[in-house]
């Protein structure tokens, strides 16, 4: 397949964005990861969003041997949310459980004692989930809005039991992502505590309010 033409947008122009554009892939949930490396330091130093975005392709087809970038979403430090393979393509985020999916890259390592994230880049997570969720008609839960490490390596589902108790992150069944500190963790009960509710708030801010106002949207 050719390759994807990356976008990359402020929350304002990404929300005119998802909310004007028109998808004919069938969507049943979105995957939150975070991307481990590049990091913060990384980005703090090379700050250019094509760059990473190009360097993340690189590393995908070459060392991973994909068509193209894996993830169709990713949110950067400073809040810019860009749109990598199109959406309307199933994306190489959860080996096993990618169709119906849209993967979405949080650039950082949200691991305890890793980077600390950014309020900017906080605040366009939930945006980003909750747009996702109201165009695609889905709910905040635990089987529309996932974490890599809740699927073994071949794609299938851990118990809540397992995740939950540490079984899977003591035994290094799957990666820690999107991190351990991830909106306090990457359990399933860190997700209904800490994750679930803000995008709801989202939602809510969202269905009760006008778009906002965009006057060009900002295309690299």
């Amino acid at each position: 397949m050719p390759l994807s033409t990356f976008h990359v947008y402020s929350p304002a122009e990404f929300t005119a964005w998802i909310q004007s554009t028109a998808f004919t892939r069938h969507i049943t949930f979105i995957q939150n990861h975070h991307t481990w490396v590049p990091g913060y330091t990384h980005f703090n130093n090379r700050p250019n969003h094509m760059y990473w975005l190009e360097s993340m392709r690189r590393t995908h087809i070459n060392e991973r041997g994909w068509a193209d970038i894996g993830q169709n979403i990713t949110i950067f430090p400073d809040g810019k949310i860009a749109v990598c393979r199109s959406l309307d393509k199933t994306p190489a985020g959860i080996y096993g459980a990618n169709t119906g999916g849209i993967c979405i890259e949080n650039l950082g390592n949200f691991d305890t004692g890793k980077d600390a994230m950014t309020q900017a880049q906080n605040d366009s997570i939930i945006l980003t989930n909750a747009l996702l969720c109201n165009k695609f008609s889905l709910s905040p839960n635990t089987t529309e809005v996932v974490y890599h490490h809740w699927y073994d390596r071949a794609g299938k589902r851990f118990t809540s039991e397992q995740i939950n108790s540490g079984f899977v992150l003591r035994n290094e069944l799957q990666k820690t992502c999107p991190g351990t500190a991830f909106f306090g963790g990457n359990t399933v009960t860190a997700a209904e505590a800490g994750f679930y509710p803000l995008i709801r708030t989202q939602i809510a801010v969202l269905q009760g309010a006008a778009p906002p106002a965009v006057n060009t949207i900002h295309k690299k």
